[in-house]
């Protein structure tokens, strides 16, 4: 038994390796010798460029406006600031698009519309300080940083005409400070039940107050005297109650197709009504209708000592002519366009900036063109003005005059570029700007302290104003980009100042001082 079982596993294993061979056989017999066929190489396409991104929009929310608030005196944040984003010119009737800042000294903006304006701050103890002409595209982000400078306070109470306490009155001041600028966003409080106001943040200087009530727009107070730094004044105010009005204006049949009534107000502005009368409401008692605009090429007005009663609708028929002043001939000029019209003149130019190399730019920028000026309202040796928007990362969105305008782009290290486009109102153009290896020159000039001197100042390089690629302050810093590496020359008060730019680096020339004056004049013939 032992025997046959061991012969039964030789014949299995037998059959397993002929059975094995036989199908080898059969493959072989069923599958020809295989012959390589070469082919050729494969065709390497060239890559494609990256699609084209759309171009930047402004008619969006903004990812985020982040502003800083820091006291100019010791650089710490302040809390409770209140932040603005001005879009135009302020509106004292309407409310602020505002924030406050929390216990770092920040106010973040997480709806605002894309666009220009300007940012705006003030606070406890502390006066106005602003970054004009900023800009954000939609799903972009901007950062801004202002430091305030001491500031003063307002403070009084609010009565009703019959003596008591007048609650919910809305108080705006404005005026100009000691550095000689109009304020630009208003300090505003609300009176309490008692009456009571406080203005903290007020800019040192003269002071306007205009009180808003329920029942519409009171006359503007001035607060007596020049508020100095850290002072408390104190301005009272007496409402006199207020009275519907409605304004006509007769104007001569001669003149009726060429008038331009611009505005007419009382304690407050009224509105043009289809029928070309003037409505609104105004403070009661001793006013003055006052109506402002053209005629033709010259200069319109009309004016009136009225009395309101309180609760007394009142209209008044007032004769709307040309303005002359006895003794003084004014050269007929066209007026100046509405702002509303100058607004409607304008096309939207967005595109990116990129650096020298083709990378787009990271961090801020600015974008400038020209402010075109009405030619009849320009002297021939005034500079031209331009526009110096900062945006942050590459792309930008603006809005030029129509009509064909340089663009340019440049920033603090000197790099700049400009592109030529061409737009029709209300047109949308996109454009790129490649910048150049440019340099840059700043510096400081001494100003004059006193309130009417535009401490601004105009910076000539090489006998030429860069007026695109230069911004001066009212601290009479400047810089001046967009110069090529090499020689220059600054005309400085003393004279010309010589010195080498290198591309993407600032040259500073520190503080430049007037020379004395009779340094002057013994120089003078």
């Amino acid at each position: 038994m032992m025997h046959g079982f061991r012969w039964g596993i030789g014949l299995s294993a037998m059959a397993t390796v002929l059975g094995g061979l036989g199908m080898w056989r059969a493959e072989q017999a069923a599958h020809p010798e295989l012959i390589e066929i070469l082919m050729p190489e494969p065709v390497r396409l060239p890559s494609l460029p990256p699609l084209p991104l759309p171009p930047p929009a402004a008619d969006g929310l903004a990812k985020q406006v982040r502003v800083r608030v820091l006291s100019e005196s010791n650089g710490a944040p302040l809390e409770g600031a209140m932040v603005a984003l001005l879009r135009g010119k302020v509106d004292l009737s309407q409310p602020l698009e505002a924030a406050f800042t929390n216990a770092e000294g920040v106010a973040l903006f997480t709806e605002a519309q894309g666009g220009l304006f300007a940012v705006c701050a003030r606070g406890a103890g502390h006066a106005e300080e602003c970054e004009a002409e900023v800009g954000v595209v939609a799903g972009g982000e901007l950062s801004v940083e202002l430091r305030l400078p001491p500031g003063a306070v307002v403070e009084g109470q609010v009565h009703h005409h019959d003596g008591s306490p007048a609650e919910g009155v809305r108080l705006m001041a404005t005026g100009m400070g000691v550095n000689g600028r109009m304020t630009v966003m208003p300090a505003q409080a609300v009176t309490d039940a008692e009456g009571r106001y406080r203005l903290d943040g007020v800019s040192p200087g003269y002071v306007q107050v205009t009180p808003f009530a329920p029942e519409g727009p009171g006359k503007a107070r001035d607060v007596e005297g020049e508020v100095a730094v850290g002072a408390v004044a104190r301005l009272d105010v007496q409402l006199a109650g207020f009275a519907p009005v409605t304004v006509h204006l007769d104007i001569a049949p001669n003149d009726v197709d060429s008038a331009d009534v611009r505005s007419v107000s009382l304690s407050g502005a009224l509105r043009r009504q289809p029928d070309g009368s003037w409505t609104g409401r105004s403070e009661a008692g001793k006013q003055y209708v006052f109506a402002d605009g053209y005629i033709g090429w010259s200069s319109g007005r009309a004016g009136l000592a009225v009395e309101l009663t309180p609760g007394v609708a009142a209209t008044f028929r007032i004769p709307f002519g040309h303005h002359r002043i006895p003794g003084l001939f004014l050269i007929p000029m066209p007026p100046p366009r509405r702002d509303e019209d100058v607004e409607a003149s304008r096309f939207e130019l967005a595109g990116r900036v990129f650096l020298p190399d083709g990378t787009p730019v990271k961090g801020g920028m600015r974008v400038s063109t020209e402010v075109p000026m009405d030619s009849f309202r320009r002297c021939g040796n005034e500079p031209r003005i331009h526009s110096h928007h900062r945006f942050e990362g590459s792309e930008f969105v603006i809005r030029p005059m129509a009509g064909e305008r340089e663009v340019y782009a440049w920033l603090d290290d000197g790099r700049a570029g400009k592109v030529t486009v061409r737009g029709r109102v209300g047109e949308m153009v996109s454009a790129d700007i490649r910048l150049e290896e440019t340099g840059a020159v700043v510096g400081q000039l001494e100003v004059e302290d006193d309130y009417f001197s535009d401490r601004r100042r105009i910076i000539s390089v090489d006998g030429m104003w860069f007026g695109v690629w230069h911004r001066s302050n009212q601290d009479g810093s400047f810089i001046v980009a967009g110069l090529a590496p090499g020689k220059h020359e600054l005309d400085t008060p003393a004279g010309p100042l010589a010195f080498n730019i290198n591309a993407r680096e600032r040259t500073n020339l520190g503080l430049l001082k007037e020379p004395p004056r009779e340094e002057v004049s013994a120089a003078s013939p």
